[in-house]
């Protein structure tokens, strides 16, 4: 019973190292004329059990989160789920609450964007996907034509609006985010 017990907290305790070896894609297409690279990601792995990855991709060297969060210019997200855990019901639970600490709990504004935010969430709930081990879900942002949604390389819409841009990377940028550690890797820039 000890030895099995040893081996559980060694598998938990390790398991963010695994996870850790997330392959993303070096950019992501804008459009014709531009590409924009992959900054860096960062682990969420609460009680050191991986869930799920993100991957920032920004063009220049700004490494400050709340300028990055705040920047009306092309970037992206990318989540990768890490483990068979996780569930599309549980990731669009975990996001409704996240806009509030992405927003500094500012429930005045949050008035003025909650229909895109509900209608962001049904994109999600109703695409019928499942977030499985290695499945991506990216939130592309085009200033002056909003973020658009995909699963995998399934576009499911956008949403209009800088504002939401702001609200939605401010989920895992804003100061007031649930992961730092997460959001310290995401915008580290990476030695290549």
């Amino acid at each position: 019973m000890k030895r099995l017990f040893f081996l559980i907290i060694i598998f938990c305790l390790t398991f963010p190292v695994f996870a850790a070896k997330v392959k993303y894609d070096p950019e992501i297409k804008v459009n014709e004329d531009l590409t924009i690279p992959l900054r860096n990601y960062g682990v969420f792995a609460p009680a050191s059990f991986s869930i799920y990855a993100i991957g920032l991709y920004v063009a220049g060297n700004e490494t400050d989160n709340m300028k990055i969060k705040n920047a009306d210019k092309p970037m992206a997200i990318r989540l990768v789920s890490l483990s068979n855990i996780l569930r599309m019901k549980r990731l669009i639970s975990e996001l409704r609450r996240g806009f509030s600490y992405g927003m500094d709990h500012d429930k005045e504004f949050l008035k003025t964007i909650q229909t895109r935010i509900d209608t962001f969430l049904s994109l999600l709930e109703n695409s019928g996907r499942k977030p499985k081990k290695n499945k991506s879900i990216t939130f592309l942002y085009r200033p002056g034509k909003g973020t658009e949604v995909y699963f995998e390389q399934e576009f499911l819409g956008v949403i209009k609006g800088y504002d939401f841009k702001r609200a939605l990377f401010g989920i895992w940028f804003n100061n007031n985010c649930a992961d730092k550690k997460l959001r310290d890797e995401a915008i580290k820039i990476r030695n290549k």
